[in-house]
């Protein structure tokens, strides 16, 4: 069972915005409240938990707890960056909203 796909240059942004703030450990994929109506996918540096699905990909750690897997499916990860914004847009294979895949957000530090 596959829980992230990474599109073409979202490795290398992860592990970028990772040195950059010259941090180290596990990105972990949750849900959370959007402050407004439907709920979305984020991405936080965090530490590996127990009960959790633990998946390395081009050098990049991901967590997921089974309760969010359960939730979402496969978590596919993209790097925007045109000018205005700089980020990355999570989709899933079981959206949560009709906006799944619209936000381009950074990595909680």
């Amino acid at each position: 069972m596959s829980l992230v796909t990474l599109e073409p240059g979202a490795s290398h942004a992860l592990r970028s915005a990772l040195a950059e703030n010259g941090v180290e450990g596990p990105i972990r994929i949750e849900v959370r409240s959007s402050g407004c109506c439907d709920p979305l996918l984020t991405l936080a540096v965090d530490k590996v938990r127990d009960s959790d699905l633990v998946e390395e990909l081009d050098g990049v750690t991901f967590v997921m707890s089974p309760e969010t897997q359960e939730l979402v499916g496969e978590v596919t990860i993209s790097h925007a960056d045109d000018g205005k914004r700089r980020g990355f847009v999570l989709t899933s294979s079981r959206p949560l909203s009709e906006w799944d895949g619209f936000a381009v957000q950074e990595i909680k530090m």
